[in-house]
């Protein structure tokens, strides 16, 4: 019963330390990235996109927030319930924020993802007439992040996501969006998520690989 009683209080005695340790900046990037990818209500990923340019501000080093600002501007622009301008708008501000992410961090293949995303964002806004131009850079540059890091599991998801989309518009057979989600949840499963989350890095896209994984079966 002591040596529990101990074991309990070193254990709270490194909680406490290691939330001492963090810095006000850590803070603000845990909440607001918690925040981030657990909604999808237009009002909330506005306020995300907010406060994470306000830490970009306090922060201008930092490529994290201005990645992630953009990923708020890009879920904003998945939403089906805003017009074509508006999902534009979005999209605009996003692609910016990933040209700036890029200039704070070289051959990141994090942010290369994004770059693709935007993109995919942008041809799903109006499929009808931009699938024809932008499939290509779409799926060249997710192609770019997963050579810069084959163990990045959003290029592949996001990739699993584009390649079935072209299968099912050109009624050809899903097998390569498959093995892309599969890949994609492979990578994840290896992954040690809290210590990524601790270092403030991107581990959304499970639940796309795993809606993709369920579209295979």
């Amino acid at each position: 019963m002591k040596k529990q009683a101990q074991i309990i209080i070193l254990l709270l005695l490194s909680f406490f330390t290691a939330s001492a340790q963090e810095s006000p900046y850590q803070k603000a990037m845990k909440k607001e990235i918690a925040k981030l990818t657990s909604t999808d209500s237009l009002p909330v990923l506005q306020q995300s996109a907010n406060a994470f340019g306000r830490i970009a501000e306090l922060n201008p080093g930092e490529w994290l927030p201005v990645y992630y600002q953009g990923l708020a501007y890009t879920f904003q622009a998945m939403d089906k319930s805003l017009s074509l301008d508006r999902k534009d708008e979005a999209l605009a501000k996003a692609d910016e924020l990933a040209q700036k992410a890029d200039a704070l961090s070289k051959n990141n293949a994090e942010i290369v993802a994004l770059q693709g995303f935007v993109l995919m964002a942008k041809l799903n806004a109006d499929a009808a007439n931009r699938g024809q131009s932008l499939s290509g850079p779409v799926l060249q540059t997710f192609g770019k992040a997963r050579a810069m890091d084959p163990k990045n599991p959003r290029a592949y998801a996001l990739t699993a996501q584009m390649e079935y989309g072209m299968a099912k518009f050109f009624g050809s057979g899903t097998e390569k969006a498959c093995g892309y989600a599969k890949e994609s949840l492979a990578i994840f499963a290896s992954q040690d998520e809290p210590a990524l989350k601790a270092a403030l890095m991107p581990t959304w896209g499970k639940g796309l690989a795993e809606q993709m994984a369920r579209s295979c079966q």
